[in-house]
């Protein structure tokens, strides 16, 4: 994961690089304090997920795997100067984590998928290469709600499977007493040329996402990493 945030890093400032080269300008500024031009940017946003969850349980820490989602919606701009904007939107975006676990005679699968929508409101510092070239830096709280969600576990004994699932939100019954609420912080950058996107974020949770009445001291946190592609209207 840490390779691939370095190089997400180093793509986004190869093409910042490439395109102050090009432009016709000889110099530019770290910080521009004008009154932005622009109005509310409107723009769609689709990537890859990198999600999992870190979780102390009986006082333990877990040590569980990554799983691949995606994360979809619509990106909301509002400009205050040049160099400053707030960055919001509103997203679908899955998350949750795998766990295996094997011997000579019987193996286990766990595997949780939650589907939150994601309202981040993010402080947004951008820096005009030039004037259809754009990076910007993204810092702040995002606010979840779980909408869905599901655990499933496979199980093998001496070659027969047993498959159960159960509802990941809520408590009791066939139920795993996870929370629908979910915030914490993010932090990205991201490239523009012209009306075209390319960006990263890494979000980790700071609320415990497990009800104290079925999981008592246990705790459990989202963590995300993605990647996206969009277009600005």
């Amino acid at each position: 994961m840490k390779k691939f945030l370095v190089a997400a890093i180093a793509a986004i400032c190869a093409l910042g690089a490439s395109a102050q080269r090009a432009s016709d300008s000889t110099s530019f500024s770290l910080w521009d304090s004008e009154t932005a031009d622009q109005k509310i940017v409107i723009g769609i946003r689709a990537g890859l997920n990198i999600s999992n969850m870190s979780a102390n349980i009986d006082n333990e820490d877990l040590d569980l795997d990554s799983k691949a989602g995606f994360r979809a919606g619509v990106s909301v701009d509002f400009p205050i100067v040049n160099s400053f904007y707030i960055n919001s939107g509103l997203f679908y975006t899955t998350r949750g984590c795998k766990s295996e676990y094997y011997d000579e005679e019987e193996s286990e699968k766990l595997t949780l998928n939650a589907g939150y929508i994601e309202l981040p409101v993010y402080a947004s510092y951008r820096l005009n290469l030039a004037p259809e070239s754009q990076i910007q830096v993204n810092f702040g709280p995002y606010f979840a709600y779980g909408v869905n969600g599901k655990a499933k576990t496979e199980y093998t004994y001496r070659g027969e499977t047993e498959n159960e699932k159960a509802d990941l939100f809520g408590i009791g019954g066939e139920k795993c007493g996870f929370k629908r609420f979910d915030c914490g912080l993010g932090i990205g950058a991201g490239y523009t040329f012209q009306k075209f996107y390319i960006g990263f974020e890494y979000q980790f949770g700071l609320v415990n996402i497990v009800d104290k009445k079925m999981w008592e001291e246990d705790k459990v946190k989202n963590k995300n990493f993605n990647i996206s592609i969009g277009y600005n209207f």
